[in-house]
């Protein structure tokens, strides 16, 4: 598995100030990236840790009103959830290569 605990509250934590910004709330970008941080939170073992993360973000989800990007430069939750997937990938060729695979 690519996406463990830590790299997931890593991403969470991170999305943290777009979260209190009103203008991305309701954003799909930070939406988009809640919602493949729900994704991989759902794919990881359960526990008491997950569990907490998983509600965090369906709560975070939870908004009345979504808009398209407003074309923000930077776009702090795209750069997040890029940094994730280049996190993820790099785990995936990690593990292929420990495996022979490589």
């Amino acid at each position: 598995m690519a996406v463990d605990l830590p790299l997931i509250n890593g991403t969470w934590q991170a999305l943290q100030p777009s979260l209190r910004e009103a203008k991305c709330i309701g954003c799909e970008c930070l939406q988009g990236a809640l919602v493949e941080l729900r994704m991989a939170a759902e794919e990881i073992p359960h526990g008491p840790e997950q569990g907490q993360v998983l509600a965090a973000v369906k709560q975070a989800m939870d908004v009345e009103e979504h808009h398209g990007c407003l074309g923000c430069e930077p776009c702090a939750p795209s750069d997040i959830l890029v940094a994730f997937y280049r996190e993820q990938q790099a785990r995936e060729v990690a593990a292929a290569c420990a495996c022979g695979e490589g």
